[in-house]
């Protein structure tokens, strides 16, 4: 596995759980890969302790000695500087000129009615739906579904974990990590078959300041004026990180998917003749994936539409 890609799942995973446990039961939305990329700008200027809490946050501390040889820059420069030219080579590959942010689905889900959306107390939502081919897993424990929905090219896809039967979504989020996220999503589990897909029409709109949240990860040094070192970008003493402020939106609906944020192999599956059923009238959780190069774009909860 590519280290910048573990390091952008693990870091997805610590913020989502951290967002997660001071925002019980409501819907969360944000954009892993453009913190790390701006966070990583910022590394680039610390020194010291800072640069040391950055990266083990990051999850950048032991990159450096495995990145791919592509990535790797002169002798001369930092691991901070090697590990942002990693970045500039993967959103070259991830922003081409063909690309936007409007991410259009390979096959569109129709609107065919209302139905309800149980999260305790049950709503009434505008459910899209459609039939096609698709990957899907069934999970034994804790029981669940996961549905990926390519997009055009085949370049992203909208990875949905769905609790089944008498599961419930913080059951799957207790469990959930990097390894058993890349077990959950395997090859060996996702399997392609046709399946009558059933996905509420949702936005989301989230802004959140980051402080607290990447001060209970460990980078603490860099928020305080005295103990801050940003040497590498200023001698002037005194200079720290006052704010982090991220900004992200989404917008699933018939046509596709919109999100925007501020701050592999091919193989052959078999596939089963019984068409599956994948109703998403629950909460559940969602990934936005790059597929070429395996990075979390987008990581989602929808808790209510």
């Amino acid at each position: 596995m590519d280290p910048l890609s573990t390091a952008n799942v693990d870091f997805c995973l610590d913020v989502f759980k951290e967002l997660n446990r001071h925002n019980v039961g409501e819907n969360i939305f944000f954009s892993p890969l453009s913190l790390l990329y701006a966070l990583s700008m910022v590394l680039l200027g610390a020194r010291g302790n800072s640069a040391g809490q950055m990266e083990k946050v990051l999850h950048f501390n032991h990159i450096a000695e495995s990145l791919k040889p592509e990535f790797k820059a002169s002798a001369k420069c930092s691991q901070a500087g090697r590990i942002h030219s990693a970045f500039g080579v993967l959103f070259s590959q991830i922003n081409q000129p063909d690309s936007n942010y409007t991410l259009s689905m390979a096959n569109r889900l129709y609107g065919t009615k209302a139905m309800m959306f149980h999260q305790g107390k049950s709503v009434l939502v505008e459910m899209m739906y459609q039939t096609g081919t698709y990957k899907l897993a069934f999970i034994k424990e804790p029981r669940m579904q996961i549905l990926e929905l390519p997009y055009v090219n085949h370049k992203l896809s909208m990875i949905v974990l769905l609790p089944a039967g008498t599961a419930s979504l913080e059951q799957i989020e207790k469990q959930l990590n990097m390894k058993t996220f890349y077990e959950w999503t395997s090859s060996a589990n996702m399997v392609e078959r046709e399946v009558e897909v059933h996905i509420p029409r949702f936005k989301l709109e989230m802004k959140y300041e980051l402080n607290a949240l990447l001060n209970s990860l460990g980078m603490t040094d860099v928020f305080n004026e005295i103990k801050a070192d940003l040497s590498g970008i200023s001698p002037a003493k005194g200079l720290h990180l006052s704010k982090v402020i991220h900004k992200s939106y989404v917008d699933v609906n018939e046509e596709g998917t919109e999100a925007a944020a501020a701050t592999g192999d091919s193989f052959v599956v078999k596939r089963l003749p019984i068409r599956a059923q994948f109703m998403a009238n629950h909460p559940f959780l969602f990934f936005i994936r790059h597929i070429p190069t395996n990075m979390i774009v987008f990581c989602g909860k929808l808790a209510s539409p």
